[in-house]
């Protein structure tokens, strides 16, 4: 399973949840996820619908403590959630730059920019390990739950990326998905386990690594014990609305299995929350 393969099958998954979502084909499941993992209802209601894809496994924006005329980068921003959440934050003097590699992705996520009035939002197409942008553009990255897909080979170029694009006194806040233990083969071998945010995560020790050797310091991991289960709901709920002709046979984050063969089907019987959880990550560059 190389890096191209994997690279390949994240675009086609989220290209394709992007195209759903341009049709307006949503349901309750985005914003039951949306909420278990700690964004308010209220800041759900104030940006546009399609901007939030259930894809979530955190809230970033929860510890990035933003402030008014920050420049902040998001690090795979699919339809925009947590940038225009941001860009309410850092205020008009501010920016909020959100990083995605799909362009379908990032013509939802511009649409849904536009319809927030959010001129201080913008979209940049690139993979997160190799950003046009500038040296110190950011006083904050965040990202949620995206450094997971990145295939292990490449990951060190993430951090490595993240250090370079803040200033001095920067800090990044990242919700992500880490493993608690050694995965069993067949999920480690399983591509759509990959794409969704479990095969390729990293353990705590590891993910702290990359973090320290990329320069890093004041490292903070928390263990959020939120319910990685609730994906689940989530994939037989797609399954439902394929079965009666929407063809939505795509799953949330973590809802990796899509059930195309019996032993990916049986591997959803498994208590997600054995294998992994949903961690915050705190660090800054001094």
């Amino acid at each position: 399973m190389g890096p191209n393969s994997i690279y390949d099958r994240i675009q086609d998954r989220y290209g394709g949840m992007a195209d759903r979502s341009s049709t307006g084909l949503q349901n309750k499941f985005e914003q039951n996820i949306a909420q278990s993992f700690g964004y308010e209802a209220a800041d759900l209601c104030s940006i546009p619908r399609a901007a939030n894809l259930g894809v979530s496994c955190g809230n970033p924006l929860a510890l990035a403590n933003l402030r008014e005329g920050e420049t902040v980068i998001d690090l795979g921003s699919g339809g925009g959630i947590d940038v225009l959440l941001a860009a309410k934050k850092v205020g008009p003097k501010g920016k909020a730059i959100g990083v995605d590699m799909t362009k379908s992705m990032l013509g939802l996520a511009r649409k849904n920019a536009e319809k927030a009035g959010a001129s201080n939002a913008s979209f940049i197409e690139a993979s997160i390990i190799s950003i046009p942008l500038p040296d110190a553009t950011a006083d904050c990255i965040i990202s949620n739950c995206v450094v997971n897909l990145v295939p292990t080979v490449d990951k060190h170029l993430a951090f490595n990326e993240m250090f370079r694009l803040l200033g001095p006194g920067g800090r990044l806040a990242i919700s992500d998905i880490l493993t608690r233990k050694e995965l069993p083969q067949e999920v480690v071998n399983s591509l759509s386990f990959y794409v969704g945010c479990i095969a390729g995560a990293s353990q705590v020790h590891e993910y702290e690594r990359y973090l320290s050797e990329a320069g890093f310091k004041d490292i903070v991991i928390v263990d959020t014990h939120s319910d990685i289960n609730i994906y689940k709901d989530l994939v037989q709920g797609q399954m439902d609305l394929g079965e009666t002709g929407n063809q939505l046979k795509s799953a949330g984050c973590c809802g990796g299995a899509q059930g195309k063969n019996d032993t990916e089907g049986d591997l959803l019987e498994y208590d997600f929350n054995g294998w992994a959880g949903s961690f915050q990550i705190y660090a800054v560059k001094q």
